[in-house]
């Protein structure tokens, strides 16, 4: 696997979806990627990822998924605490990717998880149309999240019934 990172969503090559990426689609996903960066608290930036899987690979496993892309915007990040959105686009099938946006907060829990995704939201696509839809849904919750949401991961873990570092 090889990865790749950007500052800007239109930075990357994107590599992988089951289906052709067109240039109506491609650029649909680019406008919506831009509005992230000002949606945001200042220097609350995006950070763009995706993934190039090499051809021969079998088949991921029953439940597992192969990223082609993602972007982690990181709200709060303390060292020990931690509260980050992000998208995912993701192989769920051979024909399909799932886009995902999440919430994800770190793990306080006696058996360390890493982190929970306190809400997320998702959606199964199978052309690059219906991927260029989804992407710009996800950005929306995404925006809507760093708008409106709360800021600090406690709120997010008391909303979902999580202990915290205190507990």
């Amino acid at each position: 696997m090889l990865l790749s990172r950007a500052d800007r969503f239109g930075d990357l090559q994107l590599q992988g979806p089951p289906f052709d990426l067109g240039h109506s689609a491609y650029d649909r996903m680019f406008s919506a990627a831009d509005v992230l960066p000002s949606a945001g608290p200042p220097n609350v930036q995006p950070v763009w990822e995706s993934y190039t899987h090499e051809a021969a690979l079998p088949p991921p496993a029953a439940g597992v998924q192969l990223l082609v892309s993602s972007a982690t915007v990181s709200v709060v990040d303390t060292g020990q605490d931690w509260l980050e959105l992000s998208l995912q686009a993701a192989i769920d099938t051979p024909s399909l990717l799932e886009v995902a946006a999440a919430v994800e907060v770190a793990c306080w829990c006696t058996n360390d998880h890493n982190m929970h995704a306190v809400e997320r939201s998702e959606w199964l696509v199978g052309s690059d149309s219906a991927l260029a839809r989804s992407f710009d849904a996800a950005i929306q919750k995404i925006t809507r999240w760093l708008t409106t949401g709360p800021r600090e991961p406690d709120a997010w873990r008391d909303r979902a019934g999580l202990p915290g570092p205190s507990d």
